[in-house]
């Protein structure tokens, strides 16, 4: 099975307890997930700039 996430340069966002993070959580890659995530990586891109934001896949 293939997972997605949302990964962003470091320093752009931090965890809950204000550490700075590159990552956000796995995802099964569906169809859903997918669009889902790609709209947030185009927001993230708009915000903070081209190539700031990208879907990371591995296989679980």
């Amino acid at each position: 099975m293939n997972e997605i996430r949302v990964r962003w340069q470091m320093g752009l966002h931090e965890d809950a307890s204000g550490n700075p993070s590159d990552g956000g959580v796995w995802f099964p890659d569906t169809p859903e997930s997918r669009r889902d995530l790609e709209i947030i990586v185009e927001a993230g891109c708009e915000t903070y700039g081209a190539g700031s934001h990208w879907l990371e896949q591995r296989q679980a």
